[in-house]
Formats: structure tokens, sequence, C-alpha cells
């Protein structure tokens, strides 16, 4: 993917953690939800974080360029012709002030230099989680049962870089010819099987 340091956005600047730094996020991170309740353990995700910060594949969002990490994204690259948003979290303290959507815009634009698709995926009953991906321009493409826990259903979102709403990829559809049930359409379900 591309360079190191990100654009600033707002008042947020994205840049790449050392190894040690991801490692640190991982305290706020496993005491929140959805990892809180998933029974996520400080001690194994710092492990992973810091592991993924090695592999160049995590950034973190901060207020000031010296500042403490405010948010974190861990992203896998070459993920069906695309990019992977495997985890995204911001400090509660810090939320609603743009920074996960900085953090997005910022991996949507490396991705999209290089791949075609950039995916995630949330539990199907955070309507908050599928609401801010949604508004980011995410279709939904599937459902992944039992994914993380038994008997909890993950739906898996997409993004291209050439839709960037679900009512662009309503419209674009119904000019096409193919037909979205009603209900699919206003929550953003991508026409295609899932």
């Amino acid at each position: 993917m591309a360079p190191s340091r990100g654009p600033e956005v707002g008042i947020a600047r994205v840049s790449r953690p050392s190894p040690a730094l991801a490692r640190a996020q991982a305290s706020w991170i496993a005491a929140m939800e959805p990892w809180l309740g998933l029974g996520y353990r400080s001690d194994a995700l710092g492990r992973y974080l810091a592991r993924k910060a090695l592999a160049r594949g995590v950034w973190v969002v901060r207020a000031t360029a010296k500042g403490p990490p405010l948010g974190i994204v861990v992203i896998d690259d070459g993920v069906l012709l695309g990019s992977f948003i495997a985890l995204l979290a911001v400090r509660p303290e810090a939320s609603g002030q743009g920074l996960g959507r900085a953090l997005v815009e910022d991996v949507a634009a490396r991705t999209f230099a290089a791949r075609r698709w950039l995916y995630v995926s949330c539990d199907g009953n955070n309507a908050a989680a599928l609401r801010f991906y949604r508004n980011l321009g995410f279709l939904r493409v599937g459902r992944l049962p039992d994914l993380v826990r038994q008997g909890r259903t993950e739906i898996l979102l997409r993004k291209s870089a050439g839709k960037t709403s679900r009512k662009t990829a309503a419209k674009t559809a119904i000019k096409a010819g193919t037909k979205i049930p009603a209900a699919a359409a206003r929550v953003g379900y991508h026409h295609g099987a899932s």
C-alpha cells in the first residue's frame, strides 16, 4: 500500500504506529464493546496489534502530530481483490469527532490506489456500525452466521472506488434494469446474491 503517513483530515492526522504503540492500544479496545462482550483479552489483542503493525497493516489517528492515538484501524490486504478492515476502534471519549471516518477514508484512498474493493464486517445487531459504514458508501454483500461466535451473524459489507452511497448503487441498478426489493434497497443491500 501507500506511504506511511496519511493526509491530515480536519483535525485528524493518520500515521503508522510502531509495534509497541499499536500494542499499547489493546487495553482500551478490550474494555469496550463489541470486544468486551466477545471476550477479547488485552494481552492477546496487544500481540495481534503489534504483529499487524510490524507487517505495516495498522494506522492510528491523532488530533495532533505528537498526541496520543485516539483511534486505530487494522487492514488485511489482498482479500477478495481488495483489502479488509479487520478492526476499527475509536476511544469512547473521542467518539463523534469524525476520527473513525478519517481512518476509513484514509484506508479507502490507500486501497483504491491499487485494489478494487474495500471490505468490512460487523455484528448484524450493531445498528450504529452498520449505519456508519453505509453512510461511508459500503453495501451489504452477505451474511456470515457463526463467524465470530456461535449464534451471532456478521454482515459483510463492501465498498468500491466507484460507488459512494447506497442511493447511487440503487439508482445504478434501476438504470441497468436490475430489480431490487424495496426493503433491500433501503438497507443498502447489494444486488448480487448473498
